[in-house]
């Protein structure tokens, strides 16, 4: 087993390796993450609300809403959308760097609960989340949200569903987004670069788990939509400008500095942060300086101010 240098805050993240999620391990993480969730309280100077939406086939699913206590007028929107390999909940930390953000961007964020594996595959999570941006438009209004300002933001499988988001919502003249941010996304269903060749046992996430994600989430096949599910297939053209950040020590790296390059070639705006000595989900660690530093990027990037010098 490799010995990964990574920067000192994230050493507690080391011993996490695991070579499969069994049907038994994924059902208990989940029951604990579901636990911990009922205790999520607002940070000062924000308010939440649970809402039930209309998701995928007219299923019901959950979105949480985040907003400002003291909003005088209306906010840019942000949707944002959870990993966990399209298999397991979101969770405090999740929550937590979301409060964080918008406390500094003004955003009123919706948090959506889609629906996962192994009883869920493509195209449900997709149409969950593009459903969840269909519904801030809708009720921009009452949730006072400026429907002309949308952001979306995702984590690993959910940077994955925000790029599927974002295709679906201009390939249908749906909601216009103006924003994309991808933190370690999952991007290409080939899964043949260096990195995932190299990285079978890397902390947080690895290329066997990667497999055995891609395998349940197109077990179904992939409805003529395998451009939704895996991007890197996809045509970028008229794509929103997007910020993307990558670990060092992550399988998934290579096919995000792959996307990043693919995006700039069909002409969008990108900011990119490929992070050294660092893995997959290294924001787990928000106490840490290089955390906080990566989120203040984050947050600049969502107020607009795009840095493509990175």
């Amino acid at each position: 087993m490799n010995d990964y240098d990574v920067i000192p805050d994230l050493k507690y993240l080391k011993p996490l390796r695991f070579k499969k999620y069994s049907n038994l391990r994924r059902f208990f993480a989940n029951l604990v993450i579901t636990f911990t969730m009922a205790f999520l309280r607002p940070k000062k100077g924000l308010k939440m609300k649970y809402y039930k939406i209309r998701g995928y086939k007219h299923n019901k699913i959950k979105v949480i809403v985040f907003r400002h206590e003291k909003q005088d007028k209306k906010a840019p929107g942000l949707l944002y959308i959870h990993g966990g390999g399209f298999q397991m909940a979101g969770t405090p930390v999740h929550i937590r760097m979301l409060m964080n953000i918008i406390l500094q961007t003004g955003q009123t964020a919706v948090y959506v609960k889609y629906r996962l594996l192994p009883n869920n595959p493509f195209p449900a999570a997709l149409f969950d989340a593009y459903h969840a941006l269909e519904w801030m438009k809708a009720h921009a209004d009452f949730l006072r949200i400026d429907s002309k300002d949308l952001s979306v933001m995702g984590d690993s499988a959910g940077g994955n569903l925000a790029i599927g988001v974002s295709l679906l919502a201009r390939d249908k003249d749906g909601p216009k987004v103006s924003k994309v941010a991808l933190l370690y996304p999952v991007i290409d269903v080939k899964q043949e670069t260096k990195s995932i060749i190299k990285y079978t046992d890397t902390p947080m996430w690895n290329s066997i788990l990667n497999k055995s994600m891609w395998d349940l989430y197109l077990k179904n096949g992939d409805n003529g939509m395998l451009e939704y599910a895996s991007p890197s297939l996809a045509n970028l053209k008229r794509f929103p400008k997007t910020y993307i950040e990558t670990a060092e020590y992550d399988c998934l790296r290579d096919e995000g500095i792959q996307f990043a390059e693919q995006l700039k070639k069909a002409g969008v705006k990108v900011e990119e942060h490929h992070t050294k000595k660092t893995v997959h989900g290294y924001d787990a660690m928000f106490l840490s300086k290089f955390v906080k530093e990566m989120i203040k990027k984050r947050i600049k990037f969502l107020k607009g101010d795009l840095n493509e010098e990175n």
